[in-house]
């Protein structure tokens, strides 16, 4: 990858996040793509769709994981209010970005802002699908547990999947933006050491 892309992706200051963040971007992808070769029935049988519904049960477990994980190094770094300013109703940073926008400029990275706003939500989208998930997965191999709830849960699992899928491809084409758009300052702007 050449130096100008590798300096145009986000998070450059910060290499751990950035791989947390790639690893984690590419585990939700094979999410989406495995979650239509997927089967609970198929858990006990050692078919192709069997080894699918492992690997999708078995990322799900490790995103889970890597969801905490994230959520706890993106809270010690900026603090609670630097993603979840609408929490408390504080919506100064979404409005600041808002006004950016409507002059066609693309708003930085701040606290409250828009981009601090997807990153928490995305998180917290993470988690819940991941959660649930998890939740259906214990339930469908204890025993003696209710059909009807095991079966809710996994409606409710799908239905999540709806803001992580949401997300993802919402996120990523921001994020390619970005990238678009960094690049292209660069080459207008170089930089000469």
């Amino acid at each position: 990858m050449n130096e100008q892309l590798r300096n145009a992706l986000p998070h450059k200051d910060t290499p751990f996040f950035r791989m947390l963040h790639i690893i984690v971007a590419t585990l939700i992808l094979l999410q989406i793509i495995s979650s239509n070769l997927t089967e609970s029935e198929a858990l006990r049988d050692v078919t192709l769709t069997g080894v699918v519904t492992w690997f999708h049960v078995i990322s799900g477990f490790a995103l889970m994981v890597l969801g905490v994980v994230m959520l706890v190094w993106m809270l010690k770094q900026r603090g609670f209010r630097y993603y979840f300013a609408w929490v408390v109703l504080d919506f100064r940073g979404v409005v600041e970005d808002i006004k950016m926008l409507i002059s066609f400029r693309l708003p930085e990275a701040h606290a409250g802002g828009i981009a601090a706003l997807v990153q928490g939500l995305g998180v917290l989208a993470l988690l819940g699908v991941a959660l649930c998930g998890g939740f259906w997965f214990a339930l469908n191999t204890a025993l003696g547990t209710s059909p009807v709830l095991t079966e809710t849960v996994l409606h409710v699992h799908k239905f999540l999947t709806v803001f992580i899928e949401t997300y993802f491809w919402a996120h990523g084409a921001m994020g390619l933006l970005h990238i678009f758009l960094t690049v292209r300052s660069q080459r207008k702007n170089p930089v000469t050491e």
